[in-house]
């Protein structure tokens, strides 16, 4: 008994599965951390690149009424010009600052609900529902 006993310990048929199965959990979390990060870092950046692509193309406009029009309408058509956007998660504000040197403020809001980030954020508490971007332009 004690022999087949020997034998069975030296073994080392099953090893790697067992190894495998010791790290795959880590390799997993590792690359959802990844993805979740990447989709967060692909959303701010194109809301900031919305933003001040809105506030350049309002310079354009004569008035400041026309200005604010023109901004407003280029992010209407945010989901034409950054398809990684969802266009009905974002949520934008246009504001004309008067003064001596007259400027526009805008400021754009992407909800994260159903994003990767949402989801790691359930389990991680990061509290992190939107993300806003803002771009200042004086004329």
């Amino acid at each position: 008994m004690t022999r087949g006993l020997r034998r069975f310990l030296r073994k080392e048929d099953g090893a790697t599965a067992v190894e495998f199965a010791l790290v795959l959990p880590v390799l997993l979390t590792i690359l959802f951390g990844i993805i979740c990060f990447g989709q967060y870092f692909a959303i701010a950046n194109s809301l900031q690149q919305l933003a001040a692509e809105a506030a350049r193309h309002s310079v354009s406009g004569l008035a400041e009424s026309e200005r604010a029009n023109l901004a407003a309408a280029y992010l209407d058509a945010t989901g034409a010009r950054f398809s990684f956007l969802g266009a009905d998660k974002v949520s934008s504000t246009v504001t004309m600052i008067p003064g001596a040197v007259p400027a526009i403020e805008i400021a754009v809001t992407y909800d994260l609900t159903g994003s990767a980030v949402d989801i790691a954020d359930g389990f991680l508490g990061l509290d992190i529902p939107t993300i806003t971007r803002r771009s200042y332009l004086a004329y």
